[in-house]
């Protein structure tokens, strides 16, 4: 899916403080790219020639004069999209901006998961799924609205899998080692501590534990037999959760997708 230039600039990970710093002045400023040179914008901006080339090519242009050129041709065809974020939309441009905004937030959520998703890793797991006699995915809030679809999906194909929106310690404790269970326990930070409590009790049982966190270092993650990690937007905490759902579904979506190839 290929992104406006503007929309890689509102939503770029991963950039320097200088970097970040032309790109709110070039949001704020677009004729300013138009006017000037490499040299001229890094004199408006207290920084480098060398800086904005940097920046171009992280952006995913050739250099400064294709940078000029793709945000010329993305002015062209939406000049609404140039309006900084905090500048007060109209309730037409407050759309249009989120129609632009959402596919690549989603997009971006799909990418970074699947950079950070380790092959092999995924396949054990599908393995466990494979021979699992039941799965249980444990998860808070949001999170437990997510595993209700991903329990969905797999009851449909006859594989017993149940969503808990907190631990139920009767059962975890009461629970047979020997049976085949696999557990998900969902947790974006890793220390909600409701979900370490679950995969505390699993581990001292010695079962397969799944961790499905932003953070591989968390509470969480240390009790788990293994973890997928998912991916939020960090600049923005509302947009960080719908980037997090994004990731959760997806990693969630695989498995199911694994699960259909065995089934059939």
């Amino acid at each position: 899916m290929e992104h406006s230039l503007l929309q890689k600039m509102k939503y770029a990970q991963q950039l320097t403080a200088q970097e970040k710093h032309i790109v709110d002045y070039i949001l704020n400023n677009p004729e300013v790219v138009f006017e000037s040179t490499a040299h001229e914008l890094a004199q408006a901006t207290y920084t480098s020639s060398s800086t904005v080339v940097r920046l171009c090519k992280k952006l995913g242009t050739q250099g400064y004069p294709d940078f000029q050129l793709k945000l010329a041709l993305d002015y062209q065809r939406a000049p609404a999209t140039i309006t900084p974020l905090d500048h007060p939309y109209t309730e037409l441009d407050d759309v249009r901006s989120a129609m632009d905004s959402v596919p690549y937030l989603y997009h971006q959520a799909l990418q970074e998961t699947r950079r950070l998703l380790n092959t092999s890793v995924m396949q054990r797991i599908a393995n466990w799924v494979k021979e699992s006699g039941r799965i249980d995915i444990y998860g808070s809030n949001m999170n437990y609205y997510l595993a209700q679809q991903a329990c969905t999906k797999w009851n449909e194909l006859g594989i017993s899998a149940i969503a808990h929106n907190s631990p139920n310690m009767h059962y975890l404790n009461t629970m047979n080692p020997n049976i085949s269970t696999l557990s998900f326990v969902i947790s974006y930070t890793g220390e909600n501590q409701s979900m370490i409590d679950a995969a505390r009790i699993l581990n001292e049982k010695k079962m397969n534990v799944v961790a499905v966190t932003g953070n591989n270092h968390s509470g969480l993650s240390r009790l788990a037999t293994e973890t997928l990690l998912t991916y939020g937007y960090n600049e923005q905490m509302r947009l960080s959760k719908m980037s997090s759902m994004v990731s959760v579904l997806y990693i969630f979506d695989i498995l199911y997708m694994s699960s259909i190839r065995d089934k059939y």
